[in-house]
Order: C-alpha cells, then sequence, then structure tokens
C-alpha cells in the first residue's frame, strides 16, 4: 500500500516551507503505517484524487479570513482515507496544518528533540476535519539562559510542532547565551570558547531553519545604544571606559558621563543630542539593510533602570519622549529606504512612563512590546483591575509590582499608540526556579494568555530559557496550545500532556505537582510574604512529608513502565523531589530563622546531572537564579 503526499508549488509560493511540511508528514507517517509515503510535488491541486494528501497554501475557500494573511495563521484540514487536503493561509500556517494533523492522529510533541516525541501505535483512516485561525498573532519565544548549538536547532524545530510561530534572537552577536553554556564553571564538562565567527556561523544556521519553516524573526532588542559609543555590545558584562571622544554622548549621571556600574548595556546617552540619536538610528537602518531576512527589528534603549541623562535639555522632556522621538526619525529613514521592516519597541524599567509630547507618526511601522518584568506571578492578568501609577520622577522612579500596577502603565501608552502589540514576559526566566513544581505557574501563563485579548495586546513572546521542561513539559505545553486557542482548559492541556509524559499514572503526578505548588514558599523568597513564620514551617514539612511519600510511587512506576521514553520522564521525576526535597529542608530552616548548608549539596546534585537531563533542565541558569536570588536570602 502507498500514499501519495502531494506538495502544491505555485510559482511565487514558499517552494521551501511547503516541501519541508511534506516531507515531514512522510517521515512521522512512515514511523506508524504500514504504508509507503511518495512526495510529489505538484503545481495543481485537483479535488478527491484517492490516496492522495495535497499540502499547500490556499487549497480551500473554507480557510478563515484573517486580518493579516502574512502575519495571523489559519488552517484547514480535510482527509479521510488518505484522501484530502492540508492548508493554510502563509506557508507557516500550512507547516502548523501538517503537524495539527500528526496530533489529530495521535503522536505527540512533549518537547523539543526526537526523545520529546509519542507516536501511536497505528494510524487509522478515520476522518480529521478542523477549521481554525489563531486567538493570537505573537506566538514566540526568545533566547535566553544557557544554550548549545544541538538545542537552539530542536527548539526552532519544536516551535511549529505545537503552533508557535515566531523565535526571537537577541543582540547582533548573542555571544552572552553561548558562553553560559560553553564557558560554565563545572567539573563534569570542558570548557570551550567560541569565536566570533563561530558564534555567527551558529546564529546564521539557526536562520536557516528559521527560514525553512517560514517562522516569524525577532532580532536584536539590546546593544543599540552601546554601539554609539564604540563597544559591542553583546553581553552585560563590565568594561573600561570608551574612548574620550565617545563620553559626549553619554548620559549624565550624578554629575558624570560614563558606563553606568561599568556595564555598557546599561548605560544610556544623551538623547536630546541629535548626534547621539543618529548615530544609535543610522546603525540601525545600515543593519536592517543587511539582516532583511528579520520580521521584527527590537529597538531598545540601555537595560537597567534609573540610569537616565541629566542634563539641562534631557531633563526637559522624559526619557520615553525621547525614544519615540528617535522611533520617528528612525522610521523617515527607513521609508526613504523604502524598507518595510517592523521596529518592535518596548515599555519597560523607566521606559513604563508614557511619553508627554511626543507621538508615534506611523502606527503600521511599530508594534509595542509590553514588558511587565517588576511584576509578581502570584496573579493573572485575569484578575486585573484599575491600578496605580508612581508620579515620574527622573532617575528616582519606583516600579510596580502588583499586575494591576503594571497594566496602568501600558493603557496610558495605548491611549497614545493602538497598533499591534504583545506581552514580553518572564515566567521561564526565573519564576519557575522559585516554584520549581511549576503547576501553579501554569496555571498563572494559562490565565495571562487568555487575558491577552482583554489588554489589547495580540500574543506574546515568551524571554525565557529554553529548556524550561523540568520537571514536566506542562508550563510549556500550556503557552504554545492556549496562545493557539484561547478557550483551550488548562486541564484538557494538563491531562493531555502528563499522560504523554508519564502514562496511564499522569492524574497522580498532577495531584502530586500541584500540592507540592501549594505548599512551597516562593511568594515569601521574593520578599513579597514574611519567610520565618509558623504557617510556612508547617506548609514546607507538609511538602517534605509529600516528596517522602511519593518516592515509593516513583520507583514503582519506573519499574512497572517497559516505555523508555515514559520511564525517562520518570527518572525526571525522581530527580526533581531528591533536588526540591534539598531545597525545602534549607527553606524550612530559612523559616524558622535558622542558617541553612544545603546549598552546597545543591549545587553537586544538579551538576552531577546535568548530562542526563540536559535537554529538559538548565541547570547552568538554575545555579544563577539560586546563587543570586535565592541563596542571598540566608
Amino acid at each position: 500500500m502507498y500514499c501519495i503526499i502531494k506538495p502544491v508549488i505555485d510559482e511565487g509560493s514558499y517552494e521551501k516551507t511547503i516541501m519541508f511540511a511534506a516531507e515531514e508528514l512522510k517521515k512521522y507517517l512512515e514511523k506508524v503505517s504500514d504504508k509507503e509515503f511518495l512526495v510529489v510535488p505538484t503545481d495543481k491541486y485537483e479535488k478527491k484524487q484517492e490516496n492522495i494528501i495535497y499540502i499547500g497554501l490556499n487549497l480551500s475557500n473554507e480557510i478563515k479570513s484573517v486580518e493579516n494573511i502574512a502575519l495571523d495563521d489559519a488552517i484547514y484540514i480535510d482527509i479521510e482515507n488518505s484522501t484530502g487536503i492540508i492548508t493554510g493561509n502563509n506557508p507557516h500556517s500550512v507547516l502548523i496544518a501538517a503537524y495539527r494533523f500528526l496530533r489529530e492522529k495521535g503522536f505527540c510533541f512533549v518537547r523539543p528533540g526526537e526523545n520529546g516525541e509519542r507516536y501511536p501505535n497505528g494510524i487509522d483512516d478515520g476522518r480529521v476535519y478542523v477549521s481554525e485561525s489563531a486567538s493570537y498573532r505573537h506566538r514566540a519565544i526568545c533566547i535566553e539562559g544557557a544554550v548549545f548549538q544541538n538545542y537552539l536547532t530542536d527548539i526552532i524545530d519544536w516551535l511549529p510542532k505545537v503552533a508557535m510561530n515566531g523565535y526571537f534572537i537577541q543582540f547582533q552577536l548573542p555571544r552572552v547565551f553561548f558562553d553560559n553554556w560553553y564557558q560554565a564553571e563545572t567539573p563534569y564538562r570542558d570548557k570551550i570558547k567560541l569565536t566570533d565567527d563561530e558564534i555567527r556561523a551558529i546564529v546564521a544556521m539557526a536562520e536557516g531553519e528559521i527560514e525553512k519553516r517560514d517562522l516569524l524573526y525577532h532580532g536584536v532588542g539590546h546593544g543599540w545604544t552601546t554601539q554609539a559609543f564604540g563597544i559591542e555590545g553583546s553581553s552585560w558584562a563590565e568594561y573600561d571606559e570608551p574612548e574620550e571622544q565617545y563620553k559626549e554622548v553619554l548620559a549624565l549621571v550624578n554629575g558624570e558621563r560614563k558606563l553606568w556600574k561599568k556595564v555598557p548595556l546599561n548605560t544610556n546617552l544623551c538623547y536630546s543630542k541629535k548626534k547621539a540619536r543618529e548615530r544609535v538610528t543610522d546603525n540601525i537602518v545600515s543593519y536592517c539593510k543587511k539582516h532583511s531576512n528579520i520580521d521584527y527589528l527590537h529597538f531598545w534603549l540601555a537595560d537597567d533602570s534609573n540610569n537616565n541623562c541629566e542634563c539641562e535639555e534631557c531633563k526637559k522632556l522624559r526619557t520615553s519622549d525621547y525614544y519615540v522621538k528617535m522611533l520617528n526619525e528612525l522610521d523617515e529613514k527607513l521609508e526613504k529606504e523604502g524598507m518595510k521592516t517592523k521596529i518592535v519597541f518596548l515599555i519597560y524599567n523607566d521606559l513604563l512612563w508614557r511619553p508627554l509630547s511626543e507621538k508615534i507618526k506611523n502606527r503600521d511601522r511599530f508594534v509595542i512590546m509590553f514588558a511587565p518584568i517588576t511584576r509578581s506571578f502570584y496573579s493573572s492578568f485575569k484578575e486585573s483591575k484599575n491600578g496605580e501609577m508612581k508620579p515620574y520622577e527622573l532617575n528616582k522612579l519606583e516600579f510596580p509590582k502588583n499586575v494591576n500596577d503594571n497594566i496602568a502603565y501600558l493603557s496610558e501608552w495605548q491611549k497614545e499608540f493602538d497598533g499591534d502589540g504583545f506581552d514580553y514576559d518572564y515566567h521561564y526566566v526565573w519564576e519557575h526556579y522559585f516554584e520549581l513544581p511549576q503547576y501553579m505557574l501554569s496555571k498563572i501563563l494559562s490565565e495571562d494568555i487568555k487575558a491577552l485579548g482583554n489588554l489589547k495586546l495580540n500574543g506574546l513572546v515568551s524571554c525565557q530559557v529554553q529548556r524550561a521542561f523540568f520537571p514536566t513539559s506542562l508550563g510549556m505545553i500550556v503557552m504554545a496550545h492556549t496562545l493557539w486557542n484561547k478557550e483551550t482548559e488548562f486541564k484538557t492541556i494538563a491531562d493531555n500532556t502528563l499522560k504523554a509524559e508519564f502514562g496511564e499514572e499522569y492524574l497522580r503526578i498532577e495531584e502530586y505537582l500541584c500540592k507540592l505548588s501549594g505548599l512551597g514558599c516562593a511568594k515569601a523568597l521574593h520578599g513579597e510574604e514574611e519567610l520565618v513564620t509558623e504557617e510556612n514551617r508547617k506548609s514546607l514539612a507538609e511538602a517534605i512529608k509529600a516528596i517522602e511519600t511519593f518516592r515509593p510511587v516513583i520507583a514503582e512506576q519506573k519499574e512497572k513502565n517497559e516505555h523508555s521514553k515514559i520511564i525517562k520522564s520518570w527518572e525526571k521525576l525522581e530527580f526533581f523531589s531528591e533536588l526540591y526535597l534539598l531545597m525545602l529542608k534549607m527553606y524550612i530552616e530559612l523559616a524558622k530563622g535558622n542558617p541553612a548548608d544545603e546549598d552546597s549539596h545543591i549545587r553537586e546534585l544538579v551538576l552531577k546531572n546535568e548530562n542526563r537531563f540536559k535537554e529538559e533542565f538548565d541547570v547552568i541558569s538554575f545555579l544563577a537564579t539560586f546563587e543570586k536570588f535565592i541563596i542571598k536570602i540566608k
């Protein structure tokens, strides 16, 4: 028996992505079927050809309509008895549709890489009918954490499998993320020093994978300001002072024009000076000319906060006014060059306070990015009400902690800019290490995504470590599936994901993680509650008991299961339980007001197990967070 897969390749269509979608169908279907699948390109679609699956762009007039066919995704699938069509309204939608067909047939992609895939025992010829459009335009992940080359390719490959449509590579040279991995201090693997050219080669390979899948490519963000004073912005490293010729464009803070705390990336400019603005905007235009493959170029100012210029001219306007002035100047230059690149501007830290005098002139050029980095993750956007804003006082700003207050700043900006926008959020950059079971965090994420439309935001770009699949894949699957369909119930995703990972005992896993999430002290570790309380001591003791009670269940399931991938999931949960038990023992001592010494054991444990779980758990980022934010409370 055989079936023909016919990618429909018309002149001007994205042949590479359509062909790749057809080849992926063949690859996966042949894993579970007795049939042979042949890929035979064609330039014409003929309806109801028996034993032929057509795949291509706009093969049906029943595809749902969307606002922008290049950016907003709609898919249509109608197949029965290996006969029918898989189509979408743009090339990456076609690829998403191909993977959706596979998921409807029982395939599951719980995390990146082959070890994260689950296949059905066979495949039936029953009908698959899907006609959907995505709830949100922006469904992307941003590179953070410790990154190694193979996994970068794996996560880009994984995105369309779970209906995500974009990837963001920060910096012009994203050295920091590769150094986090290859230069890590660990006794269990050697360091490697990559050259700039080697990093560029890795990025070029990643860009090829993005292009193959027609994903929306976000680029840069950090670094534009540093180049204005002659330093490459590729990390948060400290530097010596720049050359004297550049100092005149640096922000004047506390009477001095110098690097902010010795970090170029955190150093703002004297934005009232046209020379400073031109150095930045001319550099961006030049970069856009050389990198026309970037769909969304992010233009951010310096990182950190309360570090803006205090010269007499700069004090006349808010920093956001000078920012908008630069955005308009950049738009004029790009228009003159005939370039249509979208520019993403952010409201973040000092830029949360909207401009008072300047207004964005060309709304179609720009996309607003809401980056509430100081928010709490113990309430969600679902609960948002009218919040309060602090007064603007140059370099003496207080930043909002709760969700409602953060949203108040967004609402003020949106009175001046009503164009496209998305949430740029941080659920999986640090927070998942504070609440290590992550069940409650996954629920908050679900609620956040469901509420984005109410905030007039069209999706999420998740700023996060790439390997955030520990102790389970729940949070990441919640993110992907809820961004595609905001009506999807959290419990449905939880059941399906945990069953795919752990088998028939998935409900016990859900109960276990939910209980541990409820008994932790993450909020107190953030300083949002008192840590030294009787209530914390009781709940932490109960969490310790819950782990000790559940460990025999893990041992039993490891012995009982025959599927190697299921066993690996239980082994991962066993490691999580051992690690979290050590963390809880440290926390309970802290909650008693005592010193705690478990951190050295924790470091040794995670480093010893890094290689076993390197595809799921970013040990380097965990330790950096644990040692910088959590241990300091001792």
